[in-house]
């Protein structure tokens, strides 16, 4: 039987097996010797990353290259090994601060395989003074074969507001680093199905199973139920694609030179296992699997639905326990405009919800409920997909081509203008199937903006296309693949201002992805209005990590930090947010955190409770301003 594990760079970081006795050296002095001390890094940013501790003690004026198999963290070496007195707070304090009479200088000399450079990276809380970095870096220098090939990583705020102008440091930025790579971890998962080659996606969706694993170039945002992809394009933390892994539990990866080789490629057609890990991907032929289980889950997932309120409502009586009335995004966006009041931020104003009521009586009375039943009772798991595309296109077709209730159209037309002097709205869609514990649906359904006295972009034409996207095919298989009952779902619509000209858009995680059960949260952020979970071709956005300061935090840091993983191609090798903004919404995004945990329990720690929350910055005053909240899935 032909077998085949597929390593991007044909070997994995392992301490694993290591016979060293000595903690420390004071030289490297081959490959060899740097991957017998060195293990994966505790921030997991990067695929194929090797790390390695280091200390420079200035009261001894020695360097010291510490094992990672003995040691995972600096202080339990400095304190076993060189005798520091203190406690870890005390430890903290000293050996990340600024003083001239520093003792420790800790960082990592991280070793990125795919371009085969090797970088000192301090702490994203780390205020060493330029002339201990000069010493720190300069010392490892003289002491490692790599000295051609040694950098300083610009990957904090803090080293990049150095000026180290005096100092002859060849530098490299996060985003030669994150350009560099050759292989992206999106969803570490394993799996079994059959490998398809999918070389021209409009001809092959179609034909594409739910028990397949897909070799694709470009993967779209939302695709169809599959077993696992590989995907020669990188994706961010936070994309929809990277979501949607996640949800399913499948196993998705990103390897730039897959189409090259073609011991996978000869793989199509057949049966295999499929795993993808932090530094490698696995898939090798599994002809005994039994692919006829997957669509097995027993009975349909019913769903809470309330269609009995008729009136509108307005964002200040919105609260979670309403999410069968309006919708999960509504009744989080209530609770968000509570938190507003007591926290430094807004929600986008002028706010109410459109309750299921209305979308179910415009199916009902406009006969198109009986569309919908005759598609549900189909089997849609083994039908070509062709056919279900067709009739929920009919479906989305009649919904936005009956005429809206009058009664609903002049109310939502006469609330707008009640609650204020916006006239362009954003008429968002809010689901019981989307924003909820193990089932986001991002991007699956639809927002459109209305504008009222603007015929190209009417109001009721608005609320018809966000209702009408309940039944897209994307969205259809997604409930599908989760086994939710079609029957219970219905659509509210989240109504608040229109942004048509905002500086910054974005999206956090009020957890620190890249490190488990560790302080953190993950932003990915742009300029304007180009997406930051779905740009378009080739453009990225900014990735950090950005941490609470000691005005909100209860975990003693001294000084937050930022910690850069990649810059947006739109600004110049800047970040699209000044570091006082980037605190003010990490101090933000730990009060809302803290808000919530007090609320809902967890069975995650703390640091692990994950929220998902949009936020955006506004073109003429930079106001904080953030639009949705959820849960994130993982």
């Amino acid at each position: 039987m032909r077998w085949l594990t597929v390593l991007p760079l044909l070997f994995l970081l392992s301490c694993s097996g290591n016979s060293q006795v000595d903690a420390h050296t004071p030289v490297l002095s081959s490959q060899k010797q740097f991957d017998s001390w060195s293990s994966t890094p505790l921030y997991q940013k990067y695929g194929q990353v090797a790390s390695l501790k280091i200390v420079y003690d200035n009261q001894a004026d020695k360097l010291h290259f510490v094992s990672s198999e003995k040691y995972e963290f600096h202080y339990q070496f400095c304190m076993a090994e060189l005798n520091f007195p203190n406690d870890l707070s005390r430890f903290n304090e000293e050996a990340y601060s600024d003083r001239v009479d520093r003792r420790f200088l800790i960082a990592n000399i991280n070793h990125y395989k795919a371009l085969d450079k090797f970088t000192l990276e301090l702490g994203p809380s780390d205020r060493m003074n330029k002339k201990h970095l000069n010493k720190l870096f300069e010392a490892v220098k003289k002491d490692v074969f790599f000295d051609d090939r040694l950098y300083l990583m610009l990957n904090t705020a803090h080293v990049n507001n150095l000026d180290l102008e005096e100092y002859d440091i060849p530098t490299l930025g996060p985003s030669e680093i994150y350009n560099g790579q050759r292989y992206q971890p999106i969803s570490k998962y394993a799996s079994f199905g059959r490998v398809r080659v999918i070389e021209d996606w409009d001809k092959q969706r179609d034909s594409i199973r739910p028990e397949d694993i897909i070799i694709i170039d470009d993967i779209p945002q939302v695709f169809p139920m599959v077993q696992g992809v590989i995907v020669t394009q990188f994706q961010t933390p936070l994309s929809h694609v990277t979501l949607l892994g996640q949800n399913r539990k499948i196993p998705i990866c990103a390897f730039t030179e897959i189409f090259k080789d073609q011991r996978v490629l000869d793989l199509d057609g057949e049966i295999v296992s499929f795993s993808v890990r932090q530094d490698t991907f696995d898939i090798r032929p599994s002809p005994s699997a039994d692919l006829s289980k997957i669509w097995d889950k027993g009975k349909p997932i019913k769903l809470a639905k309330n269609v009995k309120v008729d009136s509108l409502i307005p964002v200040e009586f919105l609260r979670e326990k309403l999410s069968n009335i309006v919708g999960c995004k509504a009744a989080n966006f209530g609770e968000l405009n509570q938190y507003a009041k007591k926290m430094d931020f807004l929600v986008p104003e002028s706010a109410f919800a459109i309750p299921f009521h209305f979308y179910d009586q415009h199916v009902r009375n406009n006969g198109i409920q009986s569309k919908i039943d005759a598609l549900l009772v189909k089997d849609n798991r083994s039908r070509n997909s062709a056919e279900i595309r067709n009739e929920l296109k009919e479906i989305r077709r009649l919904i936005k081509g009956a005429p809206i209730n009058e009664t609903l159209e002049r109310n939502v037309k006469e609330k707008i203008m009640q609650l204020g002097d916006f006239r362009r709205m954003r008429f968002r869609s809010s689901t019981n199937a989307e924003d909820r514990e193990g089932f986001s649906g991002a991007g699956i359904y639809t927002s459109k903006t209305g504008e009222l006295g603007n015929p190209e972009k009417p109001v009721d034409k608005a609320i018809l296309k966000v209702w009408a996207s309940l039944w897209s095919y994307n969205a259809f298989m997604e409930r599908e693949a989760f086994n939710l009952d079609h029957s219970t779902v219905a659509m509210g619509v989240l109504v608040h201002r229109s942004f048509p000209d905002e500086a910054v858009n974005g999206v956090a995680i009020t957890s620190n992805l890249y490190r488990h059960d560790y302080l953190g949260f993950v932003l990915n952020a742009q300029l304007g209005d180009e997406s930051a979970v779905q740009p378009d071709g080739g453009v990225q956005c900014d990735e950090l990590i950005c941490y609470p300061d000691e005005s909100v935090s209860v975990y003693g840091r001294q000084e937050a930090g930022i910690d850069i993983i990649n810059y947006s191609s739109l600004n110049n090798g800047k970040l699209v947010m000044t570091e006082d903004e980037i605190q003010q919404l990490a101090n933000v995004l730990e009060l809302i955190k803290r808000r919530y945990a007090r609320t809902h329990y967890s069975r995650q720690s703390y640091f692990n409770l994950a929220l998902d929350l949009e936020f955006k910055l506004d073109k003429d005053t930079r106001q904080l301003y953030i639009k949705q909240m959820r849960i994130y899935n993982r």
